[in-house]
C-alpha cells in the first residue's frame, strides 16, 4: 500500500498548491475567502507533506490491484478535499459544496450555485482550476492505467508519442510529464488567444482552463453571448474540438507525424460528426433568425459543445434547439478516447460498427475471407467483448441511476436526462433537454449523491469498478 498512499500524496500535495492562485487572488480582492483558501492550502501540503517523506525508502511500485486501487480512491477522495475551501467561503452546506467540487473535478459542469455573479473571485477561479485539474486527471487515468491494461476495450496503441524516455522506450513517468506538456501548453494558448480577442483577463483564465478540459463552467452568469466576442467565441470552438480528440493525435500533429492514420481515425471521425450534426443545427434553424455568418458560427459553436460534451452556449437557447433524445445519444457517445470529453467514447462506437459490418458481410458472404479492413485495423474478438462488455455495464449505470433519481425528481424523462449528463459529465445540457425540470440546487440528498457517483463512474470507467470488485490480476478487462 505504500505505492498507493505515495500516489496520493503526490495528489494532495497537487491541490494544495492549485489552491494557492485562489488564496492569492482572494487577498488581491480583499476577500475573506483569501484566508480560507491560505489555510486549506497549508493544511493539505501538511499532510501530503508528511505522507510524502514519511514513505521514504520504501517501495512505491504498484502493482496492476494496487494501480486500479490508488485511482479509484484518489477519485473519490479528491473532491471532498476540494469541498472544502467552497464551503467555507462561500454559502453552500456540505452536500452542495461537495456536488460542486465533484461536478467540477469530474468535468461535469453542474453547477447547485444559482449565481455566479455573487462569488467571490476566489472561489470562481477555484471552480476553472477544479476543471482544468479534473481533465488533466483523466487524461492520465486513461493514458498511464486505463489504457495500458486494457481496460473497456481501450487500446494503448500511440502512447510511446506523447512520453520517450533516451532510448525511446515510453515510461510511465515520462508519459505523464509529455502529457501535462501538451496540456498546459494548449491551455497557455487558449488563455492569451483569449485575451488578445479582448476577453478580461481573470475571465480569460477562467475560460480556458474550463475549455482545453471541456468542463463547461463560466465565470460569469449568462452565455458566451455576454462578451459580444465572435473571435472568442471562434477560440473556444477551436479548443472544445481540441479538448475533444486524442491527445495522441495532438501529439502527432506537433511531431507533423503522418505515419499511423489508423491510430488516429477516431480523432477525424469527431471532427466529422461535429460538421455533420452543425449543417443539420444550420438547416433546421428558422428562416432570418440570423445573418448567414451568424447563423453557421452558431450551428458550429454549438455542435462542437454537445460532441466535446463542454456546454457552452453563444446564446441563449441554443443547446435546447436539439432535440432532446438526438443530444442524449451524442452525449452517451461522446469524444475520441484519451481527451477530456465525457461519455463512452467514439472509439468504442467505432468497433461496434466495424464488427457489426464485418458479421453481416460473413452472414452474406459465409465462405469469404476477410482482410483487416481499408485502415488496417480489425478489432480482436477479446477487444470487442469488453467494448459490448462496458456499453452493456455504462447503460446498466444510466438506467439504474435514472430509477433512483426518479424517486425524488417530477418525472423518469427530467431524471434519465440527469442521469445521462451526469454520466456523460455534461451538466449544463440537463437545462437545456429538461428545461422544466427542477434545477440542480433544488434536487434532494439522494439525487445529488447519485449524481455525484455516476459523475465519478463517467469519467472512472465502469469497468474500473468490476475490476476492483474482483481484483483478479489473471483477467484482462
Amino acid at each position: 500500500m505504500a505505492g498507493v498512499s505515495y500516489i496520493l500524496s503526490l495528489l494532495f500535495g497537487a491541490l494544495s498548491v492549485a489552491m494557492l492562485p485562489p488564496a492569492v487572488t482572494g487577498v488581491v480582492n480583499g476577500s475573506p475567502a483569501g484566508e480560507i483558501f491560505f489555510i486549506c492550502a497549508g493544511l493539505l501540503g501538511f499532510v501530503a507533506g508528511a505522507m510524502f517523506f514519511a514513505l521514504q525508502g520504501r517501495s512505491r511500485g504498484l502493482k496492476r490491484d494496487n494501480a486500479v486501487f490508488a485511482i479509484v480512491l484518489a477519485w473519490f477522495a479528491l473532491p471532498p478535499i476540494a469541498a472544502l475551501p467552497i464551503g467555507l467561503a462561500g454559502p453552500l452546506g456540505a452536500m452542495d459544496a461537495l456536488f460542486e467540487a465533484t461536478s467540477g473535478l469530474t468535468t461535469t459542469g453542474a453547477t447547485v450555485f444559482r449565481s455566479v455573479d455573487v462569488l467571490a473571485p476566489a472561489v470562481i477561479l477555484w471552480r476553472a482550476e477544479l476543471q482544468w485539474l479534473g481533465g488533466l486527471l483523466t487524461l492520465i487515468t486513461f493514458t498511464a492505467i486505463l489504457s495500458p491494461l486494457g481496460f473497456g476495450g481501450l487500446s494503448a496503441r500511440g502512447l510511446a508519442a506523447i512520453g520517450r524516455d533516451r532510448n525511446g522506450v515510453s515510461k510511465t513517468w515520462n508519459l505523464i510529464r509529455g502529457l501535462v506538456a501538451v496540456y498546459t501548453s494548449g491551455t497557455l494558448l487558449c488563455l492569451a488567444a483569449l485575451f488578445l480577442a479582448g476577453v478580461p483577463a481573470f475571465d480569460a483564465l477562467a475560460l480556458s482552463l474550463s475549455t482545453v478540459s471541456t468542463g463547461g463552467f463560466m465565470p460569469r452568469d449568462g452565455t458566451l453571448d455576454v462578451y459580444q466576442l465572435p473571435v472568442a467565441n471562434a477560440v473556444v470552438f477551436l479548443f472544445m474540438l481540441v479538448g475533444a480528440t486524442s491527445v495522441v493525435w495532438h501529439r502527432y500533429i506537433l511531431d507533423v507525424r503522418r505515419d499511423d492514420p489508423a491510430g488516429h481515425l477516431e480523432s477525424y471521425w469527431v471532427l466529422a460528426i461535429v460538421g455533420v450534426v452543425a449543417v443539420a443545427y444550420f438547416l433546421t434553424m428558422p428562416a432570418g433568425d440570423r445573418s448567414l455568418p451568424d447563423a453557421v458560427a452558431r450551428a458550429a459553436f454549438t455542435a462542437a459543445s454537445i460532441v466535446s460534451t463542454t456546454g457552452y452556449e453563444t446564446g441563449q437557447g441554443a443547446l435546447a434547439a436539439v432535440p432532446p433524445p438526438l443530444t442524449m445519444f451524442l452525449l452517451f457517445v461522446g469524444g475520441a478516447a484519451l481527451s477530456t470529453a465525457g461519455g463512452v467514447k467514439l472509439y468504442r462506437a467505432g468497433v461496434m460498427m466495424i464488427q457489426s459490418g464485418r458479421e453481416l458481410h460473413r452472414l452474406v458472404f459465409p465462405n469469404s475471407v476477410q482482410g483487416p479492413g481499408r485502415w488496417g485495423f480489425r478489432p480482436e474478438d477479446g477487444m470487442v467483448k469488453a467494448v459490448w462488455a462496458n456499453l452493456s455495464i455504462a447503460m446498466l449505470a444510466v438506467i439504474l441511476a435514472a430509477l433512483l433519481m426518479a424517486l425524488e425528481l417530477p418525472s423518469v424523462e427530467s431524471s434519465l436526462f440527469a442521469a445521462v449528463s451526469a454520466f456523460s459529465n455534461a451538466g449544463p445540457f440537463y437545462a437545456s433537454a429538461a428545461p422544466d425540470a427542477p434545477a440542480f440546487y433544488a434536487f434532494g440528498n439522494l439525487s445529488k449523491a447519485v449524481m455525484m457517483f455516476t459523475m465519478i463512474l463517467g469519467r472512472l470507467e465502469v469497468f474500473v469498478f468490476v475490476a476492483l470488485l474482483t481484483m483478479t490480476s489473471r483477467v484482462r478487462f
